[in-house]
């Protein structure tokens, strides 16, 4: 009998690490939990053929119906509060490349010279995929939705001091080309997200925007780096080998008070010229504690200056990070 009545927010969202790609590891322990703002449905994304065919009358026969659900690729968006913790870490070392690290939360770098992750799913290898468990309140009414073999393709953090106190928030869209589970019952569990990880803007001890290093009066910023999934192969569960695409981008933005301080930066974009770039101080946001998550994009270009106008002038400032040839184009101070 259908007893319950779900809220949207009574699901949860939980991340594991896989030893083998794209193999669904034990979900009864040793999971992540998500801070989310609600459980996104995954588009699931079948290749569905109805199309009339010369059949009888003009309304498709079912004869005529086909749906292929084995080579798609299956995307969910999330986003919430940032924790620095294993889980949200794990997300984010994902779409830089690094080594998956929930159990000891470790700093994240995106090198110069970064391909990205690739491989064949089925093979045992640890720091390349996850498993992303959508779970409801219960599993007597409702199932969990288990998508394995999992990429973070984009991830982006931002803060905004007009918008919950200028707290840290994430959002991020996973990908996988593995088939997911849609009827699974089993009881999830893990290590759930704390309330005393929360990171703020009114801990940043100083900013830089576009290459001025000082002085500057910030109220948002935000930075994304994408890393889009491809997928290859055939099986009877989905594509057989998954790679990152041709470009690895790394994208930041602020808006920070119009003055002495930062009315160079209109010049700056105007007169920008090819082959020239930021040299340092692209984007940097330096908490007072410094593993509390300071970032760091060095090098980039300037992509859009403008006035914004408001009860206060203020300037958006967008940015591209650049490969110099050494170093890394952006790094998240994490590990404590």
């Amino acid at each position: 009998m259908a007893n319950a009545m779900f809220s949207p927010k009574d699901f949860k969202a939980w991340v594991i690490e896989e030893a083998a790609t794209g193999t669904t590891p034990t979900l009864t322990s040793g999971l992540y939990q998500l801070d989310v703002d609600s459980v996104s449905f995954p588009s699931l994304n079948p290749n569905i053929v109805s199309e009339l065919r010369t059949s009888v009358g003009r309304i498709l026969h079912s004869n005529d119906f086909f749906q292929d659900n084995e080579h798609r690729e299956v995307t969910v968006s999330l986003s919430g509060v940032f924790h620095k913790d294993g889980g949200h870490c794990m997300l984010l070392q994902n779409v830089c490349g690094n080594s998956m690290t929930p159990a000891s939360v470790a700093d994240v770098t995106l090198a110069y010279n970064a391909t990205g992750v690739s491989g064949l799913y089925g093979a045992s290898e640890g720091d390349k995929t996850f498993t992303l468990v959508l779970a409801p309140p219960d599993t007597t009414d409702g199932y969990n939705i288990v998508l394995s073999g999992c990429s973070v393709t984009d991830f982006s953090i931002t803060a905004d001091m007009g918008t919950n106190g200028g707290m840290y928030m994430w959002s991020c869209t996973i990908s996988t080309g593995k088939n997911p589970t849609t009827n699974n019952t089993d009881t999830e569990a893990g290590t759930a997200y704390a309330g005393s990880d929360k990171l703020f803007m009114s801990a940043l001890s100083s900013q830089g925007v576009g290459g001025i290093s000082s002085g500057i009066v910030l109220n948002n910023f935000g930075v994304t780096i994408s890393s889009p999934c491809v997928y290859t192969g055939t099986s009877s569960t989905g594509y057989t080998a998954y790679g990152r695409a041709s470009e690895i981008s790394v994208s930041a933005n602020a808006q920070v008070k119009y003055d002495a301080a930062t009315r160079p930066l209109i010049h700056s974009f105007n007169t920008q010229v090819a082959g020239g770039h930021i040299t340092s101080h692209a984007l940097t946001m330096t908490q007072s504690t410094a593993h509390d998550c300071s970032i760091s994009m060095p090098a980039g270009i300037l992509t859009n200056v403008g006035l914004s106008e408001g009860d206060v002038m203020m300037m958006d400032v967008e940015m591209k990070g650049v490969n110099v040839g050494s170093g890394n184009v952006v790094s998240f101070d994490l590990a404590s």
